[in-house]
């Protein structure tokens, strides 16, 4: 299994853009279907698949909420997601209601519900309709974060296909002086009134 130390946050935008996303389960490095659940009180961990990697649910994330100045860990940042669609009353009772079954499983461990603006925020950057967040600290590493997101999700390539012809002509490089000698032997024409009436003295 790969061990990179991708970004948690990163590494979720990044599943959703190629349409990936990554299932839960109960441990670490899976090896039956039973070791995957849907049930967020019992597992324990994220599984990706392309490339194989595993995150525990427990691991804090870049996402700073207002409300406790605390990191959001990946459990709550993967139930804002699975919730993206739910309105916040509801998504508040999900909360509630998952919080009390981690609670009768004997677990410290519990969801932190984010306010709607968080949320928002969130789910506008996981969908990677933005490459900014009022409430994630930044990475070094994330001017890339947009270019490996479109990578993934197929609207960018690794190897530009722009002509160097094009390339040179946005750039500012010298046009070739045939190709100038016919610009500057077209006839430059105004607009229709200009044409028919002149310019009018000023």
């Amino acid at each position: 299994m790969t061990t990179t130390a991708i970004d948690p946050l990163v590494r979720l935008r990044q599943s959703i853009a190629a349409n990936d996303p990554p299932i839960t389960t109960t441990s670490p490095d899976p090896t039956a279907i039973a070791d995957a659940t849907e049930n967020l009180a019992i597992a324990t961990h994220l599984q990706y698949n392309n490339p194989q990697q595993s995150y525990s649910l427990d691991t804090p994330t870049r996402f700073i909420s207002q409300s406790s100045s605390k990191p959001i860990d990946l459990r709550s940042i993967w139930f804002a997601w699975q919730n993206k669609d739910v309105n916040i009353p509801d998504y508040i009772a999900s909360a509630q209601q998952l919080n009390e079954e981690l609670a009768s499983n004997d677990s410290t461990i519990k969801v932190q519900n984010l306010v709607f603006v968080e949320k928002l925020d969130l789910i506008t950057w996981l969908e990677g309709a933005s490459d900014d967040s009022d409430y994630i600290k930044g990475l070094e590493s994330d001017a890339s974060v947009a270019k490996s997101t479109q990578v993934a999700s197929g609207a960018a390539g690794g190897v530009s296909t722009i002509p160097s012809s094009a390339a040179g002509a946005r750039s500012g490089k010298t046009i070739d002086p045939r190709l100038q000698e016919i610009y500057n032997g077209e006839r430059r024409m105004g607009d229709r009134n200009t044409v028919l009436r002149g310019i009018k003295p000023t």
